[in-house]
């Protein structure tokens, strides 16, 4: 038995250096996965555009012009039946997320099927859209669902 002893320290003293050694690396990451409750309300797809036409997203982008009219947001919610509100809170590059936002817009919808494709935009300032990284919010019945951020040269 004294044999064994040794060599299983051995082992696991290896296996510990091998791993504080290894984690001071350059390279790390990690990975989470969740299963969503049965029927819960969530975006299946969601995407910022150029346009809308006939329901769907047109010029799907994350880079837009200062001189572009106008700026879509695109959600096609899943599990969503009866009534809902969706709020959308556009932020500038200027702006902190704890300002009130540029222009906060409100959809209010009924689903029978559960299914909804909904849409937001905001039109071209005077002057064009500020320069740098926007920011959007989205909200349903008040809770937070998702954020993105796109860019305007």
């Amino acid at each position: 038995m004294r044999r064994v002893f040794p060599s299983l320290s051995a082992v696991a003293l290896a296996l510990w250096a091998a791993l504080i050694l290894g984690g001071c690396g350059e390279k790390s990451g990690g990975a989470g996965s969740v299963s969503p409750f049965e029927g819960e309300p969530m975006i299946l797809d969601a995407v910022l555009a150029l346009d809308v036409v006939d329901d769907r997203p047109n010029g799907i982008t994350d880079t837009f012009r200062t001189d572009d009219e106008r700026i879509y947001l695109w959600i096609y919610w899943v599990n969503v039946e009866g009534r809902h509100t969706v709020r959308v809170e556009w932020f500038t590059p200027s702006q902190g997320v704890d300002e009130p936002p540029y222009l906060k817009t409100v959809e209010h919808f009924n689903s029978r099927t559960g299914d909804r494709i909904t849409w937001f935009y905001i039109d071209r300032p005077p002057g064009g859209f500020e320069r740098g990284e926007w920011q959007v919010f989205v909200y349903l019945d008040d809770l937070f669902e998702r954020s993105f951020i796109f860019y305007v040269e």
